[in-house]
């Protein structure tokens, strides 16, 4: 044997144990390939089964709420049919009372024509109830308010419901006539008045005083009063007393003071303020002697116009003595005389606001939004 056949046997021996071990990795290889796969599958076969039962429940829970629905279908139907049975029933009772009446009628009408008595005037009815009945009577005010007037008048009634008939009287209640109208009236004596609204109920008879006089000594926009056996003048609006005209606040008691010396006058004692508010009889409130919310600004947030509160007027002629602002005055406190007293109350006092209330909490050197005065002068 050739020296070249022994070495080319070593290297067959060597190839073939290459290859041998090439296929081995090759087949290692090709299992782990088909494992991987093996699983892969078995993960989608998995999701596919999940989402297959979650469709599954879902229909399940459709034709669940399928099945609900069916079954309030039905009873919403029974009912409707209960409910069409019950009309039809209460439509044949209907009409069977109805026929029994007719027939009771024309009974009763044969009975009348047959027999002429007093039985003949009496007749049975049906009654049908209207709901409940207004049977709360309205509330009647006139204006001007009662008091001393110097200049012919224009009486209005007014309500306090909106559809509404208002009367006066003259004198006494047998004269009345409509008067929403409003009336001239340039006379002393006793005013009647009411009012009936839409439902027919009248008011009670009210009476207000009216004197018509003609000795005003104290020039435009104020009126004399009696106070201590002198005639005192008051004016009739808040500074600067013009009606309707904006009211000073935010001035302190020496500018009030200042300010009625330039008009010629002074700043109105509490004896001369007070018995302007009271009046002739002595009143609570300048309006009457019970707290009316309604009558005066006490119950708002801020001040009006001088005079808008056409029903808060004192007998001698002064508006807005009942809140609106505060008011100067010139008496000191007896308590602490650098401090003075002010009367009247203001917007928002309520039933804080009587003709006899008085504060002396306020700083004379102070100005207040709520603080306001009026000027005084002795008569001539």
């Amino acid at each position: 044997m050739s020296d070249t056949s022994k070495n080319s046997e070593p290297q067959k021996k060597t190839t073939r144990n290459r290859k041998s071990i090439v296929i081995l990795v090759l087949m290692f290889l090709l299992l782990i390939t088909l494992f991987i796969v093996q699983c892969h599958l078995s993960d989608i076969k998995e999701n596919a089964l999940q989402k297959q039962n979650a469709t599954q429940d879902s229909l399940a829970h459709l034709r669940s709420l399928e099945d609900s629905l069916q079954q309030l279908e039905m009873l919403r139907l029974k009912d409707s049919l209960k409910t069409d049975s019950i009309r039809r029933a209460d439509s044949t009772r209907i009409a069977d009372s109805l026929s029994a009446l007719s027939t009771k009628g024309s009974q009763r009408q044969k009975v009348q024509t047959n027999t002429q008595d007093s039985a003949a005037s009496k007749k049975d009815t049906i009654v049908i109830p209207k709901g409940p009945i207004d049977s709360i009577p309205p509330e009647a005010s006139i204006v001007p308010p009662p008091g001393r007037y110097y200049e012919p008048i224009k009486l209005k009634v007014q309500c306090d419901e909106i559809k509404c008939n208002t009367y006066f009287s003259v004198n006494d209640t047998t004269h009345a006539i409509e008067a929403s109208q409003g009336v001239d009236y340039n006379k002393t004596g006793d005013v009647f008045f009411r009012a009936q609204d839409s439902a027919g109920n009248f008011s009670p008879w009210q009476m207000g005083h009216y004197d018509m006089a003609s000795d005003n000594v104290c020039g435009k926009n104020a009126y004399p009063i009696p106070v201590h056996g002198k005639t005192i003048c008051v004016d009739a609006y808040e500074y600067p007393n013009e009606a309707n005209a904006i009211t000073k606040d935010m001035v302190s008691h020496e500018q009030a003071t200042r300010l009625c010396e330039q008009a010629g006058k002074r700043l109105c004692a509490i004896d001369e303020w007070q018995a302007a508010c009271h009046g002739k009889d002595n009143l609570k409130y300048s309006y009457g002697n019970n707290y009316n919310q309604t009558k005066c600004n006490t119950n708002t947030k801020a001040a009006k116009r001088s005079g808008r509160k056409e029903q808060c007027r004192s007998w001698y002629g002064m508006y807005d003595m009942n809140g609106n602002l505060w008011e100067w005055t010139s008496t000191p406190s007896k308590e602490r005389n650098t401090l003075y007293l002010v009367a009247g109350g203001a917007w928002d006092t309520n039933n804080a606001s009587s003709c006899s209330e008085s504060k002396f909490s306020f700083y004379p050197q102070n100005q207040y939004n709520f603080v306001g005065f009026r000027c005084c002068k002795n008569a001539q």
